[in-house]
């Protein structure tokens, strides 16, 4: 593609540009992998669902990646939230407060992400349905599902966060799913969706 002494430097820096990018690649058959260098994190989302434009990064923070599934109103949303000064596995480790440090954490994701999404669907209402931590090697980690009252219907969003030790933000993985009465089947794609989210430690 790029041949001769004249295109040496713009195709370095073509290629230095796209490496920037977050790499999408197939997992297997079912699947595409979400691979962000950026913010060192990884997940897999069904193969047949299209990536969607993002939106400018505003109060719930900057979508990584949007994408939609073809046959139904479900999409899935990568997001990286600012949340002030981060924290190391030592001084995590050493706190005696740490279930409220992570119960504050809920609250703000809660206000911050969950809010915003909210306001997006057009909801009357938000009702918190579970919020539980969850076990990371790369930070901490906890996950919120939650029911919105749309004019569509009741709109489930879950989703699963990850704060790394020693950065000053969230990583979150969140399913929206629009109208009730989800086969078992689709609830198993979300569930296996959200349970894909890996981070890297730096």
């Amino acid at each position: 593609m790029c041949q001769g002494p004249a295109r040496g430097l713009g195709c370095a820096v073509l290629l230095a540009t796209l490496a920037g990018y977050p790499a999408l690649a197939r997992a297997d058959a079912s699947t595409t992998e979400y691979a962000d260098s950026q913010y060192r994190f990884t997940f897999r989302f069904p193969a047949d669902w299209q990536r969607q434009a993002v939106p400018t990064p505003g109060e719930g923070g900057e979508v990584r990646l949007a994408a939609k599934s073809a046959a139904r109103a479900i999409f899935v949303l990568a997001i990286v939230t600012p949340i002030g000064s981060g924290i190391t596995r030592e001084e995590f480790e050493g706190r005696p407060d740490r279930d409220a440090l992570v119960e504050e954490l809920i609250r703000r994701t809660l206000g911050q992400v969950y809010a915003k999404m909210s306001r997006d669907l057009s909801a009357s209402r938000l009702v918190v349905d579970e919020t539980q931590r969850r076990a990371s090697d790369a930070g901490i980690g906890f996950s919120i599902h939650t029911t919105h009252t749309t004019p569509e219907g009741a709109t489930t969003v879950a989703g699963t966060h990850v704060v790394p030790f020693g950065e000053p933000y969230a990583i979150t993985l969140m399913v929206v799913a629009r109208g009730a009465g989800a086969a078992p089947t689709e609830v198993e794609t979300r569930r296996r969706l959200l349970d894909s989210l890996r981070v890297n430690a730096p």
